[in-house]
């Protein structure tokens, strides 16, 4: 069997597709900073921004799944020059290593972040791209690094960009956790502006097997990867999880101005058309909003002292950056 390295395997959605190349029986090496052990995979601990680290990581590989990146809208905000560092020379450097070691392909780990405010939605992949954010503008970059190293050195590739991904284990930096963790801890959802910001999300254990199905059977293409079947307001959200949690209060709105976008910055309508994914990969969402929220919060009634620490670190996190440092 093929041999898969993954950049950032120790992450979110890292750890779940190393998990799951691990079940389909790949060998897998891991390439990250955090360094974390996964039964099944060889763990490099080291940056995509040293070389070194890079060369040991992909030994003996046939294709690279590379996610290591500055995540998210809020922390390329506070720390815009090291995402652009980080998502692009990184990726640079995955690249040069693709080439001098004969990968196969690279698949790169993109973001519905690089399409803005669409023009139209459900969003194709070729619509417009027009970011709003230093992290969409280093995803741009990325791809168009892997389109130009297909054009110049002939090295295959996929691109999958991934539409609001949740599951077990996010941490609470992002709306789907924030909302399930307040609602675990007894606290209301925060709403941020009126709520009406339309979104489309995807398991994560659904997001895997679509950056896998695009290693094993799509060179040199685009694909959105997300769950186009059940698009919802954040307002509607908050209910729902609220209704799932037994949670009987009131939600709380708070001004768009102190969430991590502005208004200028926000994008209010995201909802991608998978048809494509569907067509060439035979990738389709499956498991349905409700069922992946019941899964979350039946592990945190569970794990409530985990859960405490978890969005404890958060905030105080969250907190350091409003004081600047």
């Amino acid at each position: 069997m093929s041999k898969v390295l993954v950049t950032g395997g120790s992450g979110f959605i890292g750890s779940n597709i190393v998990k799951k190349l691990n079940s389909k029986g790949y060998e897998v090496n891991m390439l990250d900073i955090w360094g974390l052990q996964i039964d099944g995979a060889a763990c490099i601990k080291g940056s995509v921004l040293n070389v070194e680290d890079i060369e040991k990581a992909i030994q003996g590989c046939d294709y690279v799944i590379h996610l290591a990146a500055i995540l998210g809208v809020s922390r390329s905000t506070h720390k815009p020059v090291e995402c652009l560092d980080v998502n692009i020379q990184g990726t640079r450097n995955v690249l040069q290593a693709c080439i001098k070691h004969h990968i196969k392909k690279i698949i790169f780990s993109s973001s519905s972040e690089v399409y803005g405010e669409p023009d139209k939605v459900p969003i194709t992949e070729d619509m417009p791209l027009q970011p709003k954010s230093e992290y969409g503008v280093s995803k741009v970059v990325g791809e168009e690094y892997l389109k130009s190293f297909h054009r110049q050195y002939k090295l295959n590739y996929a691109i999958v960009r991934f539409f609001n991904v949740y599951g077990l284990h996010q941490e609470p930096w992002w709306v789907m956790s924030r909302f399930i963790t307040n609602v675990s801890l007894g606290k209301p959802p925060i709403v941020y502006g009126d709520g009406s910001q339309v979104r489309a999300f995807c398991n994560v254990k659904d997001a895997a097997e679509g950056i896998i199905a695009a290693m094993e059977k799509a060179n040199n293409e685009v694909f959105n990867i997300g769950n186009s079947k059940e698009q919802i307001s954040m307002k509607q959200l908050a209910e729902r999880v609220s209704r799932l949690g037994k949670f009987n209060k009131n939600i709380t709105y708070i001004a768009l101005e102190q969430s991590d976008r502005s208004k200028e910055r926000e994008i209010y309508k995201r909802i991608p058309d998978t048809s494509k994914a569907k067509k060439i990969l035979g990738f389709e969402a499956e498991i349905s909003l409700d069922e992946g929220i019941k899964e979350i919060l039946d592990y945190n009634a569970n794990h409530l002292e985990e859960v405490k620490q978890t969005a404890a670190a958060v905030e105080a996190t969250e907190n350091r950056r409003k004081n600047g440092n």
